[in-house]
């Protein structure tokens, strides 16, 4: 297993290279970013040439990635990607859609999560995960729901909270499926088949998660 297999052969990955977290973007990419500070632009940056790239390998029409009303990116038309980012890492995923329905990915550095934040997080059941497998990565539980949100925000367009899902980890295989929790208050699409996944890489946690199937109409 390796970073590429978080997602299906048809999905492209690009980690962003050293250049790319300080080379400007077009004009109007630029405008998203006016007044930021040097941190969040390089950031910003970093995610866009990424995406660009990925997009680019697909043979996707080359134009402004530009931001929704909730700062999300906005995508070329039939095309779909997730962009994430920490410190020193940065990755984005982009897609065809098709049989990938939505997708999202998540970057954490290998280090505890800070004190008193993991409650928020973890329900009750993957605390005690946690603790019978200690050698884990602290940030999987937590990286991995912001991979599902992220995934499936597109679809749901609203927020559902850390305690919404609970996660049941396959730790041979490296893939990790959810079951809603008592908490939860979303419907999540039942046609549709969810695929998680992680991987460990240097000094760096990477989960990623997809869906394929058809979309259909609530009732």
């Amino acid at each position: 297993m390796n970073l590429s297999s978080l997602f299906p052969p048809d999905a492209v990955i690009v980690k962003a290279t050293t250049e790319m977290w300080a080379k400007p973007l077009c004009l109007e990419e630029e405008k998203l970013i006016e007044g930021a500070v040097e941190k969040r632009q390089r950031e910003f940056r970093a995610g866009r040439h990424a995406a660009h790239a990925a997009l680019d390998r697909l043979n996707a029409p080359s134009a402004p990635l530009l931001r929704g009303e909730k700062r999300q990116p906005l995508w070329p038309t039939g095309f779909l990607g997730s962009i994430t980012h920490c410190r020193d890492a940065c990755v984005a995923v982009c897609a065809e859609k098709g049989d990938i329905v939505s997708l999202g990915i998540d970057v954490e550095p290998l280090t505890p999560l800070p004190e008193g934040i993991a409650r928020y997080i973890n329900t009750a059941q993957e605390e005690q995960f946690m603790r019978r497998h200690d050698s884990l990565p602290g940030r999987l539980i937590f990286s991995a729901k912001e991979s599902l949100y992220k995934c499936y925000y597109p679809l749901l367009q609203h927020y559902f909270g850390f305690h919404s899902v609970s996660l049941n980890i396959d730790i041979p295989e490296q893939r990790f499926h959810f079951t809603p929790t008592p908490e939860n208050h979303t419907r999540f699409p039942g046609s549709l088949n969810f695929h998680g996944s992680y991987w460990v890489e240097d000094d760096h946690l990477y989960t990623g998660c997809f869906l394929t199937g058809r979309l259909t109409a609530s009732p």
